[in-house]
């Protein structure tokens, strides 16, 4: 079903299409301003809203140069792709990565949606700047030079009205655009907060460009709140050693009041009231810092060590960042992983019994079921801690690249390959341990070379080189069911019986008893220590389905602590619509009196009736609908016994 939103951009694009179609031009007020203007130069550009689209794409070769052109860009940009791509998968939609030019290099999808989305040429190869398709999210925004949202009919091509479309661009760490970041869905499937998950990776991104174009400047990071320092919320200023700004992310420009052009060359004391060197070399972790224009910050600073390189990797370390809180925890030990349901307690008993007996583990479970986290603590209660834990998703690195990632490469062995060569991931594991996700979207001809570095534990590099031996834990694991992928040809099976050592099933949240256990236990770990969970969050929270899993629980979490006030509790409002629909009212917590002492003649039974339902009220919190469930009877029954009428 479509949602409010897109409801009402069908209908008010349906109509000026109507009469742009009827009379030639466009009455655009109903319609949001970016659109609107976009659909003007469209009619400017003579295009046909009615026109069946001409499909151009780059051939294979081509494409591929394109790539290697924006190669910086994709290296930094596929990860967070991914990780966008893991929190919305399932949904009918695609994650698109563009150059400036509004060409699409790389997606990542859900399989039936691309090939939906392939009949209007939504896909690597084919350009979406307005000039071709019309009004669209990638190339109105890359016009606009601003985030936006294109729903529906407000596509100027009607070919294109069933998606609904957000994207933002990306820029370099000097401003200018360099590519833009987009997710397309089918209309009816629409959610208000997908622009903002847009957002929040293409900041990622651009601060991962920034890491990398300056790797050994100052690190400062600052908030009006310090609780927000650690999170994408928080602005991150990347300064010479003399306190001239490098670069800065949007959010610094928000907080500061000024664009990066002017905040670019300007000195600390420019900006704030303390003079750089004192602020350095503050003793407290953070320091507070006044702007001359009265907005009062708090700050982290990192200076470069003594080699030149940054301090920053020591930071974030010691920072911990609230938003990564839940998988570090996860990591320190198995027991982490549940609060108490037996499923996954029978996992995690059976994986401690192969722990260091250099058995491979295959993980198989729902996307978000926490397959990583059970790989990081299986590493974290290893022989192996002490070594690298090297996380590969295989579903995320393009076929193009996936080999070159995973094996390495020597200097010069392609275009655009980096000068000094490249180690890829499985030396990288060396000692310590490899997990390979999503190992059944592996392509088939690395299956034949992984299986080979299995059997003999040596890795040759693409482009020559010395032979390396490798010796690492293997934890491999995946959504998809094997044996369907083997019996249709997709997965190897002499692979599938090096990988699968020991094969363990995580179950999906829906199907845990630990849920509400879990939520509140991230809550805690996410900075939400001050907060509780109101009984109807509560009863949400059990009642939900979680398609998503702990990974959508994690989300839903973080962005209820950063709407609640800090010091009460979680409320329904701060949940999203779906869960807010299921969520069951709370009775009043009703105070009953003792039940009267027996001396030494036996119980009543209306007695031992009284005081077990005394317990179960007392187990549930005083939620007696949960009470009703534990003693089961019916909610109203527990009411007339209560009041002594049953």
């Amino acid at each position: 079903m479509a949602s409010k939103r897109a409801a009402t951009a069908l209908r008010s694009a349906d109509l000026v299409r109507d009469d742009l179609e009827s009379r030639g031009e466009v009455r655009a007020a109903s319609l949001p301003e970016a659109v609107a203007s976009s659909w003007e130069r469209c009619v400017e550009l003579g295009l046909d809203s009615a026109e069946r689209q001409r499909i151009e794409g780059l051939g294979a070769r081509e494409l591929q140069d394109m790539r290697e052109r924006n190669l910086q860009l994709t290296e930094q940009a596929l990860p967070p792709m991914a990780s966008l791509y893991e929190q919305i998968r399932n949904t009918r939609c695609l994650v698109v990565l563009t150059d400036a030019s509004g060409l699409i290099l790389h997606s990542l999808g859900d399989d039936d949606f691309i090939e939906k989305a392939q009949r209007v040429a939504l896909q690597p190869g084919v350009s979406w700047d307005e000039r071709s398709k019309g009004t669209n999210a990638i190339g109105t925004a890359l016009i606009e030079n601003r985030a936006l949202e294109v729903c529906g009919s407000e596509h100027y091509f009607r070919a294109n009205a069933f998606l609904t479309c957000s994207a933002t661009p990306i820029r370099a760490p000097q401003g200018e655009t360099i590519g833009a970041l987009d997710v397309s869905g089918d209309y009816r499937g629409h959610q208000s907060h997908t622009l903002a998950l847009v957002k929040m990776t293409a900041q990622t991104i651009e601060n991962h460009l920034s890491f990398e174009a300056y790797p050994g400047a100052i690190e400062m990071r600052f908030h009006t709140r310090a609780e927000f320092i650690g999170t994408l919320c928080e602005g991150l200023a990347l300064l010479d050693p003399q306190g001239r700004v490098l670069s800065a992310n949007r959010s610094a420009e928000f907080q500061l009041g000024l664009p990066l052009q002017r905040l670019i060359g300007m000195a600390f004391e420019d900006i704030f009231d303390r003079r750089f060197m004192q602020a350095l070399a503050h003793p407290a972790r953070t320091v507070d810092l006044l702007t001359h224009h009265g907005v009062r910050v708090v700050a982290m600073i990192a200076a470069p060590n003594r080699s030149g390189s940054n301090g920053s990797r020591q930071l974030r370390q010691a920072q911990r960042p609230a938003r990564e809180s839940a998988v570090k925890v996860a990591q320190r030990c198995l027991a982490d992983l549940h609060a108490g349901d037996e499923g996954v307690s029978r996992v995690v008993a059976t994986v401690r019994k192969v722990i260091d007996h250099d058995l491979p583990i295959l993980i198989q479970g729902e996307t978000g079921t926490g397959k990583e986290w059970l790989a990081r603590a299986i590493h974290e209660e290893s022989s192996r801690r002490g070594g690298p834990f090297v996380a590969v998703n295989c579903s995320a690195i393009p076929e193009s690249l996936i080999e070159s990632e995973l094996f390495g490469y020597e200097n010069g062995a392609f275009t655009g390959a980096r000068r000094e060569g490249c180690t890829g991931h499985l030396r990288a594991a060396n000692g310590g341990t490899l997990f390979l996700d999503e190992i059944g979207d592996m392509p088939l001809a690395l299956q034949a070379r992984l299986l080979r570095v299995l059997q003999d534990r040596v890795v040759v590099p693409l482009g020559g080189g010395e032979p390396v031996n490798v010796d690492f834990q293997l934890v491999c694991a995946t959504h998809r069911p094997l044996d369907r992928l083997i019996s249709e040809g997709g997965f190897r099976q002499d692979l599938y019986y090096r990988l699968a050592g020991l094969t363990v099933a995580l179950p999906p949240l829906r199907q845990r008893s630990d849920s509400l256990a879990i939520a509140e236990g991230m809550l805690r770990e996410l900075g939400g220590g001050r907060l509780s969970l109101s009984c109807e969050a509560q009863s949400a929270i059990r009642s939900y389905g979680w398609p998503g899993n702990l990974r959508q629980l994690s989300n839903t979490l973080r962005t209820a602590i950063a709407l609640a006030t800090p010091g009460q509790s979680i409320e329904l409002e701060h949940l999203p619509p779906d869960l807010r629909a299921i969520a069951q009212p709370c009775a009043p917590v009703i105070e009953v009196p003792a039940a009267p002492k027996q001396d030494s003649a036996p119980a009543s039974l209306r007695h031992l009736e009284r005081a077990a339902i005394d317990r179960a009220i007392a187990d549930c919190g005083g939620n007696m609908a949960a009470a009703a469930r534990q003693l089961g009877i019916g909610r109203a029954t527990l009411y007339r016994k209560l009041q002594g009428r049953a």
